[in-house]
């Protein structure tokens, strides 16, 4: 930002963390797991999700949210995970009819 952005308050975009908040995640593949409302999800994030964020399917509107319990990338367990192929894990996943092609939303 320069001299003139600062005399008359333009806002600094580089903010990389303001910016890699949310994102959108395609479903490629669903796996149930032994805990039968859980659900494995794998697929693309365009964005960034972490360990505890909550996502929403698309059409279904914000209220119904689902925690993302852990994530992993090349089945190694992750913190948060950045416009990469990454696998997530949903609580009571299940329930809410995903499957491939389905579009997640990260709620920020």
């Amino acid at each position: 930002m320069g001299i003139l952005g600062k005399l008359f308050g333009e806002k600094d975009n580089c903010n990389s963390d303001q910016n890699s908040l949310g994102g959108s995640y395609q479903v490629e593949d669903t796996f149930k797991l032994n805990i039968p409302k859980d659900l494995v999800v794998v697929g693309q994030i365009k964005g960034t999700v972490r360990t505890g964020d909550k996502v929403y399917v698309e059409g279904s509107g914000e209220d119904v949210l689902i925690l993302v319990k852990e994530l992993n990338i090349f089945r190694t367990k992750v913190k948060s995970a950045t416009d990469t192929a990454v696998a997530l894990y949903l609580e009571n996943g299940a329930e809410y009819g995903i499957s491939k092609g389905t579009i997640l939303h990260i709620k920020v």
